[in-house]
């Protein structure tokens, strides 16, 4: 079973700021965001944790970008 993205007019307006944003970092809304669109109050959720992770101080920062470099490997992601 495969979730159909969402198109970016289809996203509630707790998600637009976080698709511009993205939109303007990235040059484009990548599927994965567009998928999670169809549950917008988890999306804001993942979003806080991940900002809050990135944002700790208890970890050091090249053990996390290590940590996100096996975990991107590990599941084939490409980016």
């Amino acid at each position: 079973m495969r979730i159909e993205p969402l198109e970016e007019k289809q996203f509630s307006w707790m998600l637009k700021p976080m698709a511009w944003l993205m939109k303007r970092r990235l040059g484009k809304v990548v599927n994965p965001f567009k998928a999670w669109a169809h549950r917008p109050g988890i999306t804001v959720a993942m979003a806080i944790f991940t900002q809050s992770v990135e944002a700790s101080k208890v970890t050091d920062p090249q053990l996390k970008r290590l940590i996100c470099l096996r975990s991107a490997q590990m599941i084939g992601c490409v980016f």
